[in-house]
């Protein structure tokens, strides 16, 4: 049987010329997860109308649907049918409703397909590394500890963890700039009422000791969601929470082998911290465009929180820094390089400035 997958318009506008080639690797990789072997992955043109067709052995399962549904680029699925294609109803199955992450606007901000791609396949990995054989189907819910913990540690003002709450995990990050984390708070909060979500709030300060010895404070803004007063009160709750920290300071923020996930994106070659408070993204103080740097210090403490069997998912700014100098900092902590992903080409040009990589890595 043949299926056709409609590419959404704002998937094209991410990617341009590359978009054809990202979500049939999106695809491909997630794939694995379907109830059959998928075959002859391929972009296909139908009156104009750019589409991504494949074939399985069997009709689609609600499960199959699901997670074609949830492909950063699905804008509408067809089975096809000689001539014709016969509509397939989506099924994403969010927690909540994804206009969460696509309403927020601000400078910086990572492209919310891109982040569901980033996901997305994070996911994916988790799946196929929590079980024996490479097969295995994206579960609706986690096979190890339900929900899934994710944590950014550069999360801006959240993108990924709207993304995360979307696919309902429990959410997590950290982000230098104290302005950002309280915005999220606020806006969440805001979005949460609009949406009639029963929720609790609360904030708090931490401390700590970081890898210098030196002591640190960050504020940390939690809350706590569900879609009904009756699942909130059986217990069928989310989390989200940001920290206003230094994201060297994770494994100081969170118990260790916390998380199932850990997916960001590095900025591209902006700078990295602030000239005084709060804490630089730099020991001796000042601003630094080193993001290489500023991962390798941080790394060791991200995967003390990662879980074995959990998954690191990263973009970042190939000009800046080369795939083998990001590969050998996947090694030197532990990290081993997705085979699937080996084969897979994820890079693409935003800019004059920026030709953007994805890696993924899982810790053993």
């Amino acid at each position: 049987m043949t299926f056709a997958i409609m590419q959404s318009p704002r998937h094209r506008r991410v990617y341009l010329e590359q978009a054809g080639v990202i979500a049939a690797n999106e695809l491909i990789f997630m794939g694995r997860g379907l109830s059959r072997l998928i075959t002859d992955v391929r972009e296909e043109y139908i009156g104009g109308v750019p589409y991504i067709l494949f074939k399985l052995d069997n009709a689609l399962t609600p499960k199959d649907i699901r997670l074609l549904s949830r492909l950063s680029f699905t804008h509408a699925l067809f089975e096809v049918q000689g001539k014709l294609l016969l509509p397939i109803e989506k099924d994403c199955g969010y927690f909540i409703d994804e206009d969460i992450s696509a309403i927020l606007k601000y400078s910086g901000k990572t492209n919310e397909l891109f982040t569901r791609l980033m996901l997305n396949l994070a996911l994916a990995e988790l799946s196929a590394a929590s079980k024996p054989s490479k097969s295995t189907a994206l579960p609706k819910s986690n096979p190890i500890d339900e929900p899934l913990r994710l944590l950014d540690p550069m999360a801006g003002k959240g993108t990924t963890l709207y993304e995360g709450l979307m696919q309902g995990l429990d959410v997590y990050g950290i982000e230098i700039d104290p302005k950002p984390p309280y915005e999220s708070y606020v806006y969440i909060k805001k979005h949460l009422e609009m949406a009639r979500y029963k929720h609790t709030s609360h904030t708090e300060k931490t401390s700590g000791t970081d890898a210098t010895g030196s002591k640190f404070t960050a504020t940390r803004y939690q809350v706590e969601m569900s879609p009904t007063k009756e699942e909130q009160k059986s217990g069928n709750t989310r989390r989200f929470e940001m920290i206003a920290g230094d994201t060297r300071n994770a494994n100081a923020f969170h118990k260790k082998n916390f998380f199932h996930a850990i997916v960001t994106d590095l900025p591209y070659g902006v700078q990295h911290g602030a000239k005084k408070k709060p804490p630089t993204h730099g020991r001796e103080g000042g601003l630094t465009r080193n993001a290489l740097g500023l991962i390798s210090e941080a790394m060791p403490g991200w995967v003390k929180v990662l879980k074995p069997g959990g998954v690191v998912v990263l973009a970042w700014n190939l000009f800046l820094i080369s795939r083998e100098q990001m590969e050998q900092l996947f090694a030197d902590n532990g990290l081993t390089i997705s085979e699937e992903m080996a084969e897979l080409d994820f890079s693409h040009r935003l800019d004059q400035a920026t030709n953007r990589d994805l890696i993924i890595g899982v810790k053993h």
